[in-house]
């Protein structure tokens, strides 16, 4: 043992030290002069990676309560002790702190995945709806739904088809959207044949036929592209298609100066009649000939003719209608039509076949009649016959049933309203618009 006021070794039986004499009141442990060892661990931070090696080499004391060092040793001890072990406190705290955050972070990322999920399968449901219910592509001309996309904003075309008896039947004669038809030369009518959608025209139209002027005009409240074969031509105080054509710049096709490589026109000679009656439109070739001689064919609005419609077929008045004659003037025949309930149509056998219409529209105009040399030579005059195309009154037949109207020329456009001048709305289908003369014989009787 050793002496605790000199330091000397001395017996452990000895009760005073020989050396100075001090009592030696209780045995001693060696009293290490270099502890504690916080020193050269502060100076190898690579022992910080193991704390508890470190706190084995703090274990050598193993009586702590018998020690009688001084306190200043003892205070150094502490201190020492909690210096050495504050950064492994510190790096547990900062441990712990990064494994909260991290939780915490987890926690936030599977809640953002858990709301992403959500927008996934509820956000997606209420964007797809829409296209289950798209707004229907309506057919300007007849209100029906399923029009072609991408034709709308562009022109309609108008066709030249005769009805003289050697022309029926007619090749595709219920394919327009609206027939127009009316008085030319001879006692007989001629039609115009509409159509919203160019693309839409079969293939085999006809037999085509010349200008006239009404016809010229009246295609020209719907900004139409004007196709036919031929035309009356002026002279003297008649005032032929040719005149009116270079007058108000219309674009039209004609079959007796077309030049374009397109195979637009052709003949159907099947049948024992004069070549006249034999003129066919090839409507496939329509858009080609279109784009070849550069003619426009996105739709002018302000020259174009739109209809109001109803959602669903509705009857147009209270008076039934299920039959109605039209006589275009006294000096033609009578056009006769006969609603039939299965289909709510009203048909026609007049031209040889069954021609089916929803609305039947009847315009009134006042009529004049010119009379030229025959183009032919014969010294026999033809006369031809004039619209005025200043409105007046009309009839409108639809769904079995009757109603007055009027109609005008409003800004260049077909105006049709009621007889208290409401916008006339029609029944979604095809129209046939007889025109007919109010001041020389025509009449309509309602059966």
């Amino acid at each position: 043992m050793y002496c605790y006021n000199c330091g000397k070794e001395i017996a452990e039986t000895v009760k005073f030290c020989p050396y100075c004499g001090a009592e030696q009141k209780q045995p001693q442990q060696p009293v290490q002069q270099q502890e504690p060892q916080p020193q050269p661990i502060q100076q190898q931070p690579a022992q910080w990676q193991n704390p508890q090696q470190q706190d084995t080499q703090w274990q050598a004391p193993q009586q702590p309560t018998q020690r009688q060092n001084p306190p200043a040793a003892n205070n150094s001890g502490k201190n020492n002790s909690w210096q050495s072990r504050l950064p492994i406190i510190l790096a547990a705290v900062a441990l712990v702190v990064v494994v909260l955050l991290a939780v915490r972070a987890f926690h936030n990322r599977t809640d953002a995945q858990n709301e992403l999920k959500a927008i996934a399968t509820t956000e997606p449901a209420a964007t797809e709806a829409a296209p289950q219910a798209p707004v229907a592509v309506v057919n300007p001309f007849t209100g029906e739904s399923d029009y072609n996309e991408n034709a709308v904003g562009k022109r309609p075309v108008a066709l030249v088809v005769e009805n003289a008896q050697a022309a029926r039947p007619q090749w595709g004669i219920n394919s327009p959207d609206i027939i127009v038809e009316g008085e030319v030369e001879g006692c007989e009518t001629r039609m115009l044949w509409l159509f919203a959608d160019y693309t839409s025209v079969p293939d085999k139209i006809g037999p085509m036929r010349s200008a006239r002027p009404p016809y010229i005009r009246f295609s020209e409240m719907f900004d139409a592209v004007f196709i036919h074969w031929g035309q009356s031509k002026s002279k003297g105080s008649y005032v032929g298609a040719n005149t009116v054509f270079e007058q108000d710049n219309v674009d039209h096709i004609n079959q007796m100066t077309y030049s374009g490589k397109v195979d637009l026109f052709t003949r159907d000679q099947t049948r024992n009649v004069a070549s006249e009656h034999t003129g066919v439109l090839r409507g496939k070739k329509i858009a080609s000939a279109l784009k070849e001689q550069k003619i426009r064919t996105k739709v002018n609005e302000a020259k174009f003719t739109t209809f109001d419609f109803n959602k669903k077929a509705t009857a147009v008045g209270d008076d039934p209608c299920n039959a109605l004659a039209l006589t275009f003037s006294n000096r033609t025949r009578t056009r006769d039509w006969t609603y039939k309930s299965d289909d709510k149509m009203y048909h026609s056998t007049d031209y040889e076949t069954d021609v089916k219409m929803k609305n039947l529209i009847v315009l009134f105009d006042n009529t004049s009649y010119t009379t030229k040399a025959n183009y032919k030579g014969s010294g026999k005059g033809e006369t031809y016959c004039n619209y005025d195309l200043a409105g007046g009154k009309g009839v409108l037949a639809s769904q079995g049933t009757y109603t007055e109207i009027k109609w005008s020329k409003k800004d260049g456009k077909l105006s049709l309203t009621t007889t208290d001048g409401q916008p006339l709305k029609l029944n979604p289908g095809r129209s046939w618009i007889g025109y007919a003369s109010a001041n020389n014989g025509g009449k309509v009787v309602e059966k």
